[in-house]
């Protein structure tokens, strides 16, 4: 009878506090428009403090996520800027995307969903597959919110950019030194610190083949919110990079392509367990390379503060 409670409690809470984040994210967004006029005068003036002489002054940015050096003309459009900007490279933001999706956090909750669906009398094919399109989506969805609202609100507000690496850079390096001490944590006490709530455990393990696809979705949302620690290291950092080498539109693009590598590795993850492959498997590959994983997670993240730390990228 507790568990029978516990799901529809907890999916109330969880709906609810999915619509809260919904309504805070997009306070960024709602006041875009507010500001499209401002903005459009600033690069139609031709003064000294106009964002359109700020985006086309003399800069050089030695990036290694450009394909060659980048030089602004000192006169010129904004496409010949956007222009410039396009030499991002794409393919880097995607393999920086699957490298993230190689997460242990993300390996163990679809191997755990997959055994709970299996175990299932009516588990199979289509309840895992509807199970990976909802957490993925959700996951896309959640992402894809908060990279619009930073992206846009640093936009909006040059001010704040500045305060923005600052504080992404000191997150970056803790949260590498976090996963350095949990690849040792682990190592010595088989246990890792990146624990996933009860209340979401049971949750997930609760989902029935009735709207299947919602829960799973809300599933999603709420574990990349949950997770943030462990999933979100990556993203934060390549937000705070678009958010100083591109403009609004193109760093959401760019945001997007990074997502979509991100979930590459889970979306095929999930096709290969409503095909056949036992999650036992994966819980196996987990076990045995969970260690080296968050031990290269931590050092790729102290490397990229220490990059945007020294503006190399």
């Amino acid at each position: 009878m507790k568990k029978q409670f516990l799901c529809p409690q907890f999916v109330t809470k969880g709906a609810f506090a999915l619509v809260c984040v919904f309504s805070l994210l997009s306070l960024a967004s709602a006041s875009v428009a507010s500001y499209e006029e401002v903005l459009t005068e600033c690069f139609h003036k031709e003064n000294k403090y106009s964002f359109k002489v700020l985006l086309t002054e003399n800069i050089e940015i030695p990036s290694l996520l450009f394909g060659q050096k980048i030089s602004f003309p000192s006169t010129g459009s904004r496409e010949e800027v956007s222009k410039h900007l396009g030499k991002l490279s794409p393919f880097l933001l995607i393999a920086a995307g699957i490298l993230a999706g190689f997460n242990p956090c993300l390996l163990a909750v679809i191997a755990f969903l997959a055994s709970v669906t299996l175990a299932q009398q009516q588990g199979g094919k289509k309840e895992m597959l509807k199970i990976t399109l909802g957490f993925s989506t959700g996951i896309l969805t959640i992402h894809m919110l908060i990279g619009i609202n930073i992206l846009l609100l640093v936009n909006i507000m040059p001010g704040i950019q500045k305060i923005f690496t600052s504080v992404t850079i000191m997150l970056t390096a803790l949260l590498g030194l976090w996963h350095i001490f949990d690849a040792y944590w682990l190592k010595k006490h088989a246990i890792s610190t990146f624990k996933t709530p009860a209340s979401l455990k049971n949750f997930m393990g609760g989902m029935s083949n009735k709207n299947l696809l919602l829960l799973s979705f809300l599933s999603g949302g709420m574990y990349s919110l949950v997770k943030a620690p462990c999933l979100g290291a990556i993203y934060l950092s390549v937000l705070s990079i678009l958010a100083t080498k591109t403009n609004a539109m193109e760093g959401i693009t760019y945001a997007g392509l990074y997502n979509l590598g991100l979930l590459l590795p889970i979306t095929s993850l999930g096709l290969l367990l409503s095909f056949g492959l036992s999650p036992n498997k994966v819980t196996e590959f987990r076990e045995k390379r969970r260690v080296g994983i968050r031990l290269t997670t931590g050092v790729i993240l102290i490397i990229l503060a220490m990059m945007m730390q020294l503006k190399i990228i």
